[in-house]
């Protein structure tokens, strides 16, 4: 059985950064977030979490960054995952 869905609670821009907050999901041991320039996700970055906020460094400031977030767990060497978050947009500073 897969992870249930994350709900991205609050997408904030900081200076060339940006804070992403969500909510925990029942059988989900770490979380994926992708974040990208463009809106279909094209060349997205990802970031792995344990924790249910992440800060992520480095980005270009004035721009609109694409971000979404799922879960998973590991079945042996296989990871299980569960579905991608709503996107939320965020302008950086």
């Amino acid at each position: 059985m897969s992870p249930s869905q994350v709900k991205v609670t609050k997408v904030t821009p900081k200076k060339k950064a940006m804070v992403v907050k969500f909510k925990k999901s029942s059988g989900a041991k770490k979380y994926e977030v992708q974040y990208s320039l463009k809106k279909n996700m094209k060349a997205a970055k990802v970031k792995t979490t344990k924790k249910t906020a992440i800060t992520i460094k480095k980005l270009k400031s004035g721009k609109k960054y694409y971000v979404r977030v799922r879960g998973f767990f590991m079945n042996g060497k296989t990871k299980v995952y569960g579905p991608y978050s709503a996107k939320k947009v965020v302008k950086i500073k």
